[in-house]
């Protein structure tokens, strides 16, 4: 009787202070099948097909909307939620635009939608801002459950849309940090050769072998690169076109950030955000001197940074050589020794 009593006078101290508890995960999804599987750490990996039905096109708010929607095709990009269970709020955002000059919709409604079960349900409304941001809070009972869904915006004036990534952490959710550019593409500089000359770059060998091992002791990736955002979607393809473990993505909110100082002030924010969300970061793995920086700005230990070499050995090696991070030569080496021996 006097558990009971506990537990119940526990809820109802949480109602009286506003704290909403954490999250759990949907019964519904407890279960291999209809749109679930087992993604990290036996979270759900939650998946609907195509897009959902959003409902007709309705009028823009303005002309000048309509006129941006019709000058190119949509470049809308979601901003992936990462986020954990204990959090009192969801925030899924994004920006809307359109044309490869990435011209921004503004003071103009989108609609969103989360993966439940396998199919797409609503979760409501949100309005752009001058620079084609929208940002809509989930809080309290509406939140979405633990595990990793697929989400989607839809502009109701024209109905074109995106998808992107949500990622409830359960409790005790382990982080793989994991740099792009060079260290999964063949190339520090592939991506812009694909940007000129519409080559898709090749991925290292056994990197995503490497990487879905360590999927399998309940890592989840997360891919930060300092690529524009614009190129959220052409990332997110790429990487699931070469076999990566689904996860989300973070890319710069710059369309142009220079190495050195800026890519080590984005990725060091970045990453200390996932911190700042409950998260832990248990490895990192980059190729350049400001990938060992970074993660050395959050907290991650030396010997869970990972540098791909050689490509970069003369940035790189005399900090290896002072202990700031481990080297490794394959993804072989980096999948049954470095990975393999986090615990």
């Amino acid at each position: 009787m006097r558990t009971t009593w506990l537990i119940v006078s526990a809820a109802l101290v949480g109602c009286a202070t506003g704290d909403p508890g954490p999250v759990t995960p949907d019964p519904e999804e407890g279960s291999i099948g209809g749109g679930t599987t087992a993604g990290a750490a036996g979270a759900p990996d939650v998946r609907c097909a195509g897009a959902p039905d959003a409902g007709p096109a309705g009028d823009f708010r303005h002309f000048t909307s309509s006129v941006i929607s019709h000058l190119g095709d949509a470049k809308h990009r979601g901003f992936d939620l990462v986020t954990s269970a204990q959090s009192p709020t969801q925030r899924l955002e994004g920006w809307i635009s359109y044309t490869i000059l990435d011209k921004a919709l503004e003071d103009e409604d989108v609609d969103l939608f989360a993966c439940r079960a396998g199919q797409w349900r609503p979760v409501g409304s949100a309005r752009t801002d001058d620079e084609g941001h929208f940002a809509l809070d989930l809080s309290g009972g509406d939140r979405l459950p633990v595990g990793m869904r697929d989400l989607f915006v839809s502009v109701k004036g024209d109905r074109t849309g995106v998808g992107f990534l949500g990622y409830v952490a359960p409790d005790g959710a382990r982080l793989i940090v994991s740099d792009i550019d060079g260290t999964l593409t063949s190339s520090e500089n592939a991506f812009l050769e694909t940007l000129t000359l519409g080559i898709e770059p090749g991925a290292r060998a056994g990197a995503a072998g490497a990487y879905a091992a360590a999927t399998t002791r309940g890592f989840q990736l997360v891919y930060v690169t300092a690529r524009g955002n614009q190129y959220t979607t052409d990332t997110r393809t790429w990487l699931g076109d070469k076999s990566f473990p689904r996860g989300p993505v973070r890319l710069s909110p710059s369309f142009l950030t220079l190495p050195g100082g800026d890519t080590i002030d984005y990725k060091t924010q970045t990453i200390a955000a996932l911190s700042a969300a409950g998260l832990e970061v248990a490895a990192g793995v980059g190729n350049r001197a400001s990938d060992v920086t970074a993660y050395t700005n959050t907290g991650v230990a030396p010997d869970r940074i990972f540098i791909e070499m050689p490509d970069y050995a003369s940035e790189v090696q005399p900090l290896l050589d002072a202990g700031a991070a481990l080297g490794f030569a394959a993804y072989d080496e980096l999948r049954t020794t470095l990975l393999a021996d986090l615990p």
